[in-house]
């Protein structure tokens, strides 16, 4: 990636600065950009090179920008934001992200809310390259406390995953029926997130790759036809339950139990539960009788001797419970181990261990922690003082 950088600051008064710098890369043609930052921030490289890498993302996954220029406003971020939170790169990721969807496809026919939605999935991944590169680590960024009524800015090196956490999923977790612009693109996000990990993530890049290609007026009914032919399964369902209705999701273990048996042997009973009335179920006609129809939801039972079973449920009823003999006593039990379904509102409830000493390994991580994070707290108070 070739990159021609420049500074130019606006009238005096104004309350931004612009920064320009053109991207040319290999296979991709040349796009001129302007940044415009608040003018009391310095770090006007770190706004430009997250365009510039928003666009070199978007263009070797999507197709190149369709312009030869790009200007985006960065909305403000404190100034005094740690490097690690990528306050300054995820604003001009995000806006970079929504002028790519409102140029490359006509988003007429589409709710503001789903094209956000994906703008703030690209924004993510952008995001998440420029820390890879800078950090050697793949997530969005970093946790970031604050201190003495939020002035002093603490990095708390406690990574944000790039598909789940974070600003705005916390506030759809918080409301998950509210029907506001913020919360429906927080859903959208998690919504991409789960095809992402359902179909694989070269099925999902073709899928909306073919999905920018296909023209016209794309509509959410197009994007599920395409998903259904792209990937060689019918998601119907999948797009019935996330976007077409406003179920919460919610699946977690009930109860686990594992006795001993006269004969040396160990029974073992695992209830899984939908807490929620959203239903992820996977392809399929509804249960039929005993029969079902659909193995979307996981169940991981992990036994004393390193040995694992791992089911499937529909998730369509209420509860399930899963049994299984073994010469080895149950230590725990998962439902969704592999953290396929993003729009689970309570990840906590999602497994069982039996295992004591695996619960004090935990309390002692977490207080360790907590201890650092007063020492830390302590000396930031003494250096004021």
């Amino acid at each position: 990636m070739a990159v021609v950088l420049g500074l130019a600051a606006t009238a005096c008064g104004t309350p931004a600065t612009e920064v320009r710098g053109a991207f040319a890369a290999a296979g991709q043609p040349r796009v001129d950009i302007t940044v415009a930052i608040p003018q009391d921030h310095s770090d006007s490289d770190r706004y430009l090179y997250a365009a510039l890498t928003t666009v070199k993302v978007l263009g070797q996954w999507l197709g190149p920008f369709p312009d030869s220029t790009l200007a985006v406003t960065a909305a403000r971020t404190p100034w005094w934001s740690s490097p690690p939170a990528m306050a300054p790169e995820l604003v001009v990721a995000r806006a970079v992200s929504r002028r790519y969807w409102d140029r490359v496809i006509d988003t007429r026919a589409l709710p503001d809310w789903f094209v956000g939605g994906l703008a703030e999935y690209c924004a993510r991944r952008a995001v998440s390259t420029i820390v890879d590169q800078q950090y050697l680590a793949v997530y969005r960024s970093r946790v970031e406390g604050r201190y003495f009524g939020g002035f002093v800015p603490r990095d708390l090196r406690v990574p944000l995953r790039v598909e789940d956490e974070g600003d705005p999923v916390d506030e759809y977790r918080a409301r998950p029926r509210a029907t506001d612009t913020r919360a429906l693109e927080a859903k959208t996000l998690l919504v991409l997130g789960t095809l992402e990990r359902w179909v694989g993530r070269p099925t999902f890049d073709a899928i909306l790759t073919e999905f920018v290609r296909m023209g016209g007026q794309p509509t959410l009914d197009g994007l599920g036809r395409v998903a259904s032919r792209v990937s060689g399964q019918d998601l119907t369902w999948f797009f019935d339950e996330t976007l077409s209705r406003d179920g919460a999701f919610d699946y977690g273990v009930s109860s686990l139990a594992t006795d001993a048996q006269p004969d040396g042997s160990y029974r073992t009973t695992v209830a899984v539960q939908r807490f929620g009335d959203g239903i992820f179920s996977g392809p399929g006609e509804p249960d039929n009788g005993p029969f079902e129809h659909g193995r979307a939801v996981v169940v991981l039972t992990t036994f004393a001797d390193g040995e694992t079973v791992r089911d499937v449920w529909d998730g369509r009823g209420r509860e399930k419970t899963f049994e299984y003999w073994s010469q080895s006593p149950a230590v725990s039990a998962q439902v969704d181990p592999d953290r396929v379904l993003l729009l689970d509102l309570n990840r906590s409830n999602n497994g069982v261990t039996l295992d004591r000493g695996a619960a004090r390994t935990a309390a002692t991580r977490w207080a360790a922690r907590w201890m650092i994070w007063m020492e830390d707290a302590l000396l930031t108070c003494v250096a004021f003082t």
